[in-house]
């Protein structure tokens, strides 16, 4: 499963249902502290006005192990792999916290109320 740190806070109760059945799941977390898409779609379309976006930063390594569910983080590139060979290696649910860059613009994108054809396949 891949997702964003503000996607995952909206949704991590599924955890439980994760370790219930202990699923071998291995989560993808990106992780940059902010409702990244909403906080595009500001600097994008709303001058930089930028309102409710930016994440308070649990620990999600420990929130995945408060669950019960191995927790890894990485920082850096080398970690990144290490962490992958790690979940990989191991036999239950496993969530990595990839720490990202603070502001990243994720591409293509469709415009909020657009439609696919109005897709905007890279910065002007």
């Amino acid at each position: 499963a891949i997702c964003g740190d503000g996607g995952f806070q909206m949704t991590l109760q599924e955890l439980q249902t994760v370790k219930d059945h202990d699923l071998p799941i291995r989560y993808a977390l990106f992780n940059n502290g902010y409702l990244g898409m909403v906080r595009q779609w500001q600097e994008l379309f709303y001058g930089d006005n930028y309102h409710s976006v930016d994440l308070g930063q649990p620990d999600f390594m420990t929130l995945a192990e408060a669950y019960g569910i191995k927790g890894l983080r990485a920082t850096t590139r080398q970690e990144a792999r290490d962490a992958i060979r790690e979940a990989e290696a191991h036999a239950g649910p496993v969530l990595i916290d990839f720490r990202t860059a603070r502001v990243e613009n994720v591409w293509p994108m469709v415009p909020a109320g657009a439609a696919l054809s109005e897709t905007i396949e890279e910065p002007a």
